[in-house]
């Protein structure tokens, strides 16, 4: 079996073990919340807890110069061996051996390996009024390179022991900080770095314009598919899928059953609700769906709509493209920690 395949036969194993059964089903669903609100309230003690106080003392120097963003309506094809990567109003490219993502504040590595090089968000959900990194940076043995949105940051230059430095830029009205040891990586990301003034390189506009399409043509084969995740209508993230799993998600998708929105639990909650729009690419024409990552509907299952019909699909299509960047990155989930805590300046 090849990768696309293999990753079906995980979900259907995974999503088989953990259906819960017709009469515990609402049961299921409130024991479920009570778990998720305990780890989250767990997960953000353990933060808090291994934040280490550290010694180093930062340099902060403004920038005073004011910068002219470049004005470009969809990037080019990145540079060898980096990709682009994309939050809100700004893309930056990176080495593509940059493949660790963490949502949360920087420079915390909690629940990811702290010597890989790091792609973080800040994302909206996690209140930066009660959600923090209490580390200005890393000690050293923990200490590897990254590039992070929408961090806490203000814009200029920081300097830490053995070299590192920090060095965060408004791009578009989106901040990127960069920490590496190495000026001149650090200086090429960052230059690199564009204001999204039309779409990204994967053609994911800054905000979601919503479903349209004349729809899903069965018949057309599928090529690719590029891939731009939103939050409150917010670009998150956006990448590229291979033909292989975009065209088994194109025929789960159509293969789902027709019709409108489920009902929801009520009560539940989802902070961290996110909408996919998988524009997939046949040999005919494109093909934007929009698939809504709701995980508290009654039936399980996932609104898609194609600009003419909607469906119902399951976990195994969503999980065919939550991967990379679209994969939920811990601590993404602790969207409401135990109690407020007190940001560190950083």
């Amino acid at each position: 079996m090849d990768a696309t395949e293999d990753l079906i036969v995980e979900s259907l194993s995974k999503h088989a073990v953990d259906a819960p059964s017709d009469e515990h089903l609402l049961s299921t669903v409130h024991h479920h919340l009570r778990r998720r609100r305990t780890g989250r309230t767990i997960g953000a003690a353990v933060l808090a807890c291994a934040a280490v106080a550290t010694a180093i003392t930062a340099s902060h120097s403004l920038t005073g110069e004011l910068r002219t963003d470049p004005q470009v309506a969809r990037p080019g094809t990145p540079e060898s061996g980096w990709h682009w990567e994309s939050y809100k109003t700004a893309q930056v490219q990176v080495p593509d051996s940059w493949t660790q993502y963490i949502s949360g504040p920087a420079p915390c590595t909690t629940f990811g390996n702290a010597a890989l090089p790091t792609i973080g968000r800040f994302n909206d959900w996690l209140g930066k009024s009660s959600y923090t990194c209490e580390d200005a940076v890393l000690p050293l043995g923990r200490r590897a390179p990254y590039l992070w949105f929408n961090d806490v940051q203000a814009p200029g230059t920081k300097q830490y022991d053995a070299g590192w430095t920090e060095e965060t830029r408004l791009v578009g009205g989106t901040k990127i900080s960069v920490l590496t040891q190495d000026d001149a990586l650090r200086r090429r990301i960052l230059d690199s770095a564009r204001p999204i003034t039309g779409t990204d390189y994967y053609g994911c506009s800054p905000t979601d314009l919503g479903p349209r399409g004349t729809g899903l043509n069965a018949k057309d084969t599928i090529t690719s598919a590029n891939i731009c995740e939103y939050w409150h209508g917010s670009l998150v993230s956006g990448s590229r899928l291979a033909a292989k799993p975009a065209g088994a998600f194109a025929q789960r998708v159509n293969a789902s059953p027709e019709g409108p929105q489920p009902a929801r639990f009520e009560g539940c909650r989802q902070p961290d609700q996110r909408t996919y729009v998988v524009t997939l690419h046949g040999r005919e024409k494109s093909y934007p769906v929009w698939l809504i990552a709701d995980y508290c509907t009654v039936d399980h299952s996932f609104p898609t709509d194609d600009g003419t019909t909607q469906r119902r699909a399951d976990a195994i299509t969503l999980d065919l493209i939550r991967q990379g960047v679209h994969h939920p990155n811990q601590p993404s989930d602790l969207f409401d920690p135990a109690g407020p805590l007190t940001p560190s300046p950083r």
